[in-house]
Order: C-alpha cells, then structure tokens, then sequence
C-alpha cells in the first residue's frame, strides 16, 4: 500500500564524500553510514519539482546520509537506503503531509528554488527566507528509462519507522565528477557548515517526467 504518489518534472541527486565522523553525528544510533573509502562516508542532496501531488505541485529539497538498506519482506532489494535529516518544501501543505506520513524532520518555513537546465547540466539553486542555502548541478549522460527502489528511514520519538521509495521516469547516471556544489550558511545547513564534505559529485543522478512513490511505513 503506498501513502503519498508525486509526479516531478525534473529532479535531481548527487552524492558527495563527507566525513564518516560528521555523518555519524547526525545519524540515530540503530543506523550507521555507508563508507566510500576508509572514513569517508555519502551525503545525498536530493531536489524535486513536483507538478501534481495531493497538495497540489512544489518543490523539495532533502539532505541525507546514505546507509546500508534493510532486506524488505516483499519483492526486489532496495538499492540503498537514506536517513534524512533536513528537508524543506515550497509549500507548507506539503511539507506537512510528507512529515506526517514519513515522520521526516522539515524546515519550518518555505524555500524557493530554481531548476535551470542549459545544454547537458541542471542547476539547482534554493533559498529560504531570502538567504541561500544551496548551490549545485550535475550533468548528462546516457538517457533510459527505468524504475528504481530505494528505503527511507526515519524516527519519531522512540518509534523507528522505514518505507519504500519507488522512483520511475527518464534517468542519467555518471561517476564523471562534472558537477559542482556550493553549501551556504543556513538553518537547513548547520550540520554541514564546517563539515568536511567534497563540492564535487562523485555521482550524479538526473530524473525527468515521472513519479515518485512512498509506501506505507514499517516499524521495527
């Protein structure tokens, strides 16, 4: 049973080094970082333009940390899985019925963000309450469609929740590092600002035209 469906129209995740140390900081104890190589873990900088959902179309910005997927009782293995642990929408409708339904923290005010694609690159840019928070891109590579299962993990209390994330649509991935990311200082950034983190993707994902799935939260 899924609780939320979100068409998007573009969307975008880049993975950067950061210190396995700093990751661990904003992690619950029951979860531990994946590393990339020794005390190096993932910081995933997640943005979506949603034109439909049932609080109408926004704009969301996630940060994450990556970690190592639980085995799910039904269907195909999770890819990977995210802790986030600051999102911010341009709406407060959403943001409101994504924390209610995910139990994910959410910055209490709404962001703008600007997705700008020329040629083989989408830019992100976000601010909120006329500051900037963040800067980054990635860029293009082969084209496919294709689906892709993820897990988000989240806590409420002393409740441990999990869901299943299916994203489906147009998708391009590359390890080429020809993205880059500025990280401002900000509310939504404060566990980053003096964080050892790379301004440069080791991995780039970009999304067009499809949807965005969140089943129904486990406990465990």
């Amino acid at each position: 049973m899924h609780v939320g469906r979100y068409d998007f129209r573009t969307g975008v995740s880049a993975f950067f080094e950061m210190a396995t140390a700093d990751a661990t900081a904003v992690l619950p104890e029951y979860l531990q970082p994946i590393e990339v190589r020794h005390q190096r873990s993932v910081l995933s900088v997640t943005a979506f333009l949603f034109e439909e959902s049932e609080v109408g179309p926004y704009t969301e910005l996630t940060f994450s940390v990556v970690v190592p997927p639980m085995v799910a009782d039904w269907g195909r293995h999770a890819k990977a899985g995210f802790y986030p642990f600051l999102a911010a929408t341009s709406s407060k409708p959403a943001r409101e019925a994504r924390a209610e339904c995910l139990h994910f923290p959410y910055l209490d005010q709404d962001i703008d963000a600007q997705f700008i694609e020329t040629g083989d690159r989408l830019r992100v840019r976000a601010w909120g309450g006329g500051d900037p928070i963040v800067d980054f891109s990635v860029t293009q590579g082969r084209w496919e469609s294709t689906s892709h299962l993820l897990q988000g993990f989240s806590i409420r209390g002393d409740q441990r929740y999990r869901t299943t994330v299916q994203i489906s649509g147009q998708y391009t991935v590359h390890e080429n590092e020809r993205g880059n990311m500025t990280i401002f200082p900000h509310d939504m950034t404060a566990p980053l600002i003096g964080s050892e983190v790379s301004p440069y993707p080791f991995r780039e994902h970009w999304f067009k035209n499809g949807t965005e799935v969140f089943h129904s939260l486990v406990t465990f």
